[in-house]
């Protein structure tokens, strides 16, 4: 009788794994999604420019000034998913790790080639892209924001992959909201934080005019 030590090209045998017709429709959903949030990101552009501002992807360089104008409470106190303190480890974690992911596309701002802030989608498949932003305090008050989030969104219908996009805000965070109405956004409720603090959020969505 063989056994594994006289049989030197023995191979195990792997047992065939059989999907039934749901496991099978709900991997293929999922990998569907997958790849329409990949086309959604893939196809923004590099570089959005607007009447001010440039936005594009975040550099290594942008590091000092990011750090600089993010670890400040005011901001924190308005977003669910920037770190306070924010620390040169944040920020280069920002830039070369969250900016890189398949589920993430932010724009650094630039004004005069100056790093004051950021724009972006969160891409969760099977989810709208959630479109999300800050920006410096020392920029707040000159429609910088309400600048960037337009010009952004102008281009992501561009690319005819963002039906709809969806927002929210914190319901005490009157600039934001502003921000996101004045693009076109609607309310369409309120609800929980979703980062689990006791703080009432408003949501939003914004559909692309079917004459665009």
């Amino acid at each position: 009788m063989a056994t594994l030590e006289d049989d030197d090209d023995f191979v195990p045998r792997r047992r065939t794994r059989l999907m039934g017709p749901a496991a099978q429709a709900k991997a293929l959903a999922e990998a569907t999604a997958k790849l329409a949030a990949r086309r959604q990101r893939d196809a923004l552009p590099h570089r959005i420019e607007t009447a001010r501002l440039v936005l594009r992807a975040p550099i290594r360089g942008d590091v000092p000034e990011l750090v600089k104008l993010a670890d400040n409470q005011a901001i924190a106190d308005k977003l669910s998913r920037l770190p306070h303190p924010y620390t040169r480890a944040d920020g280069i974690g920002f830039v070369e790790i969250i900016a890189q992911r398949a589920d993430e596309r932010p724009y650094a701002i630039t004004l005069d080639d100056q790093f004051i802030g950021v724009v972006g989608f969160h891409l969760v498949v099977g989810q709208l892209p959630e479109i999300g932003y800050w920006l410096g305090e020392p920029y707040w008050g000159r429609g910088i924001m309400s600048e960037a989030v337009r010009g952004l969104i102008e281009a992501a219908f561009a690319t005819r992959l963002f039906p709809r996009i969806k927002g929210r805000a914190l319901a005490s965070n009157a600039g934001s909201l502003n921000v996101m109405q004045k693009a076109g956004f609607v309310r369409i409720g309120e609800g929980p934080d979703p980062a689990g603090r006791d703080r009432p959020t408003v949501y939003l969505e914004l559909e692309q005019p079917k004459w665009s």
